[in-house]
C-alpha cells in the first residue's frame, strides 16, 4: 500500500521536506495511476506479440513485421501463413510502435477551414479513400479561417509524426509551411495554390468566365456579383478575375452598388446581399455568387419577397455543393470536382512520402464546369 502523504495542515513528512496540498494530491494520484497502470499490465501478459506470431510461423521476427506491413519483398504463401497466424493469435500491430522506430506514424494530418461546410466534405473523402488504400489513418484538424489554429494544428500533427499533411490554407502567405516542409513532412495544398509547393487546386479564373459566359448568353446585362469581404481568399480573387475579364470583353460595365461584399459565405449572408439588392430603386436581371451558400441565401430571400427565380432575378452559384441540386429552385452553378482534388491531393502527397521526389513543386490545377438547372436554365 502506497505510504500516505501527510495531510495539508502537515509541515513536514518522514523526509522532512515540506509539503503543500496540490503537490501532495498529485504525489498521491501518481502512486495510485502507477500501481492501477502495474496491474493492467501484469493482466495484459496473455496478449500475443510479434514475437509469438514470428514463433508460430516460424520465420524470423523481420519477416514477420515485413509481411504484415505489406513488405513485396515477402514471398506470397509465407505472408499468407503469417497473415493467418497473426489473426488466429489476435494479434494486433503496435502502430504507436511502429511509427516511433519509423520515425513516422501511418498517419496523414488533413487540415480544412470548416467542418460544416458541405464544399469540403467530399475531398477529405477522396482524401480517406485514397489513405485507406494505403492503410493509413486519416486525422482531421479544423482551422475556423484562423491562421493560428491552423498553425496549432500543423505543429500537433508534426509531434504526432503523422507520415503527411494535406491542408487548405486560411490565407494566402504560405511561406509557413516551408518549416514543416523542411522537418522532413511532406505537405500537400488542398484546393489553394501555393507558389513554392506541392498543391491540387482548380482553375476558378476559368470558373468565374463559365459563369459570366452563361449568363451573358442568356440575355443579361443587369448583373450583380456578390463576394466574400475576403482578400486572403485566392479562388474568390480567381474567381473575380475570370468573371470581371468576360463583363469587360463584352462591354457589360458592373455597377459598383451591384457588387457586393459580405462578411462570410454562409447562406444568411446571401440573404442579406438579396436585403440590399432588393432595397436599390432598380434591381438586377441577374445574380453571380461565389459560392453555392450565398446563392442559396438569395434565392431563399427572393421567395421570400414573392420574387420569381429566374423568371424575376436569376441566380447563379460556385462549387456545386450536393443541397445545389435540391434547392427550392435547383441551381445552375460551377462544379468543381471536388472528390477528385482530394483523392489527387492525396496520391501525390503518398509519391512524395514513398519517393521523396524532386524539389520541383508538383502543381495541379483541374478545370470546372458549368452545370446547368432551373435557376438560370
Amino acid at each position: 500500500m502506497a505510504h500516505r502523504p501527510p495531510r495539508d495542515h502537515d509541515v513536514s513528512g518522514d523526509s522532512g521536506r515540506i509539503f503543500s496540498l496540490d503537490s501532495d494530491l498529485t504525489w498521491w494520484n501518481d502512486n495510485v495511476y502507477m500501481k492501477t497502470l502495474s496491474k493492467r499490465q501484469r493482466g495484459r501478459t496473455g496478449r500475443s506479440t510479434l514475437s509469438d506470431v514470428a514463433r508460430r510461423a516460424g520465420v524470423s521476427i523481420v519477416t514477420a513485421s515485413r509481411a504484415l506491413s505489406g513488405n513485396p519483398l515477402v514471398a506470397e504463401p509465407t505472408r499468407k501463413r503469417i497473415v493467418e497466424t497473426s489473426a488466429a493469435l489476435g494479434y494486433v500491430p503496435n502502430l504507436l510502435a511502429r511509427g516511433l522506430v519509423k520515425n513516422r506514424t501511418a498517419t496523414v494530418g488533413v487540415v480544412i477551414l470548416e467542418l460544416a461546410n458541405p464544399f469540403f466534405a467530399p475531398m477529405v473523402s477522396g482524401i480517406q479513400a485514397v489513405a485507406a488504400k494505403q492503410g493509413f489513418l486519416v486525422i482531421i484538424g479544423e482551422s475556423f479561417r484562423n491562421l493560428g489554429e491552423e498553425q496549432r494544428c500543423l505543429e500537433q500533427f508534426r509531434q504526432f509524426r503523422v507520415g503527411g499533411i494535406i491542408v487548405t490554407p486560411a490565407t494566402d502567405e504560405l511561406d509557413y509551411l516551408l518549416t514543416t516542409r523542411a522537418a522532413g513532412t511532406p505537405i500537400v495544398v488542398l484546393g489553394r495554390r501555393w507558389r513554392a509547393g506541392d498543391y491540387v487546386s482548380t482553375d476558378d479564373a476559368e470558373g468565374g468566365r463559365l459563369a459570366a459566359k452563361h449568363i451573358l448568353q442568356r440575355g443579361h446585362r443587369q448583373i450583380a456579383l456578390i463576394r466574400r469581404a475576403d482578400p486572403h481568399h485566392l479562388p474568390g480573387q480567381d474567381i473575380l478575375r475570370g468573371f470581371r475579364a468576360v463583363l469587360g470583353a463584352a462591354g457589360v460595365p458592373l455597377r459598383e452598388a451591384w457588387d457586393i461584399q459580405v462578411a462570410d459565405g454562409q447562406i444568411t449572408g446571401g440573404m442579406r446581399a438579396a436585403d440590399h439588392l432588393l432595397a436599390q430603386g432598380k434591381r438586377p436581371s441577374a445574380v453571380f455568387a461565389i459560392s453555392d451558400r450565398l446563392a442559396l441565401g438569395i434565392v431563399q430571400r427572393l421567395h421570400e419577397r414573392g420574387l420569381r427565380v429566374p423568371e424575376d432575378m436569376a441566380v447563379v452559384g460556385y462549387d456545386d455543393i450536393p443541397y445545389a441540386m435540391c434547392s427550392r429552385v435547383p441551381l445552375t452553378t460551377i462544379a468543381v470536382p471536388k472528390r477528385t482534388v482530394g483523392e489527387m491531393a492525396a496520391a501525390l502527397l503518398f509519391e512524395r512520402y514513398e519517393k521523396g521526389g524532386s524539389p520541383k513543386p508538383r502543381q495541379i490545377l483541374l478545370k470546372p464546369e458549368l452545370v446547368i438547372r432551373a435557376s438560370l436554365p
